[in-house]
């Protein structure tokens, strides 16, 4: 990956977590750039802004409140990057691989491989111009994913707490992104559907409950839409 598309990815992820755009500072740029030559993977960089981030919502309770630099991810960045080389050290080829009690190897590399087929599949189906940035997140989510399957390809042991987290990073961009190409009148009757199966609980549930549910029907129904396998290993 070139370093122009690692920084985006940052700069786009980061935006996102932090709930508002900002532009990166000259200073950020650097950081990025120090990362990338530590030889910090994207997803793993990803991670840790994902961890730190999550870390300062839940000690500030202002709704409002925001991480304002990248700066403030770097120490959570170099504990996963730490943790990513230590899972890749202390084996020898041809030992049993550790996965903490989850899917083997084998199997995880051949869900990956599907994915990547499938968006590689869909990618092919909209290659006009009109979906010009819908295909360029299609790359860049199978690129992603191709990085993640040569990872685990390489290492001895297998993070699934961590794996898990890099697919849901990429699952949600890659919904966010679905989400504008489907049209108005079929996203409001998979709505109506859900309220549907959901009137019977929504009285009973707390309301960010109900809504979470209600998300992940629908992120469901966009995945089968487009003929994509959620990135989640609990669809293994």
């Amino acid at each position: 990956m070139n370093y122009y598309n690692y920084f985006t990815e940052i700069e786009e992820h980061f935006a996102r977590r932090r709930g508002k755009h900002l532009l990166v500072s000259p200073m950020d740029w650097s950081l990025i750039a120090a990362w990338r030559s530590s030889g910090v993977p994207l997803h793993v960089a990803l991670r840790g802004i994902d961890r730190a981030i999550d870390s300062f919502h839940a000690r500030v309770s202002r709704p409002t409140a925001r991480v304002n630099t990248l700066f403030y991810c770097h120490d959570a960045v170099m504990e996963e990057y730490a943790n990513y080389l230590e899972s890749r050290l202390g084996d020898q080829p041809g030992n049993p691989v550790e996965s903490n009690g989850g899917p083997g190897k084998k199997t995880i590399l051949e869900f990956l491989t599907s994915r990547i087929s499938e968006i590689k599949a869909l990618r092919v189906k909209h290659y006009e111009k009109e979906t010009a940035r819908l295909t360029e997140v299609l790359d860049r989510v199978r690129a992603r994913l191709e990085e993640i399957a040569a990872d685990l390809e390489a290492g001895q042991r297998i993070d699934c707490e961590s794996l898990e987290r890099d697919l849901a990073i990429l699952d949600e961009r890659l919904v966010s992104e679905l989400s504008p190409a489907i049209s108005q009148e079929e996203m409001a009757a998979w709505k109506e559907e859900a309220r549907k199966e959901l009137k019977v609980y929504r009285k009973k549930l707390p309301k960010e409950t109900y809504q979470k549910i209600q998300d992940n029907f629908l992120r469901k129904k966009i995945h089968q839409h487009f003929g994509i396998g959620e990135l989640s290993l609990f669809h293994l």
